[in-house]
């Protein structure tokens, strides 16, 4: 049954050709036939649309506030081992000691910590390590 139905829409589709390329042949001047039961559809080229002009970019906002994480909890440097007078000694140099912060504590005066650093020939800043032994004065 299925190969029956199939010879015969094939057979319809064939005539259906025939039919309208044989319109055609017999027209006039070059000039197509027309069939007034066919409605002609054409189609009018649309012209391309640009490409878009690329914009600057812009920075993101967003309403989401943004929160600083909170610092980590600084331990206070250990008071620096003193001897005989008043802020002179020895003291080893922790993790996170500045030159600064062992003249706080050393004078009570972060300023005075070109007085460490001639103490100790060689000691900048840069060149203060954790567990180095300094010269107070």
């Amino acid at each position: 049954m299925k190969r029956t139905t199939t010879i015969g829409m094939v057979a319809l589709l064939v005539a259906m050709v025939s039919i309208g390329c044989s319109s055609n042949k017999g027209s006039k001047n070059g000039s197509m036939a027309t069939n007034p039961g066919v409605t002609d559809v054409s189609i009018t080229p649309q012209p391309l649309a640009a490409e878009p002009t690329p914009q600057p970019l812009q920075p993101v906002v967003s309403d989401t506030p943004t929160v600083a994480p909170a610092p980590a909890p600084v331990a206070a440097a250990p008071a620096p081992t003193r001897g005989g007078g008043g802020a002179s000694g020895k003291y080893t140099v922790q993790k996170g000691d500045t030159l600064w912060k062992i003249a706080t504590n050393s004078y009570g005066n972060g300023n005075q910590w070109q007085r460490i650093a001639s103490a100790n020939p060689g000691l900048t800043p840069a060149t203060l390590k954790a567990g180095q032994t300094i010269m107070i004065p």
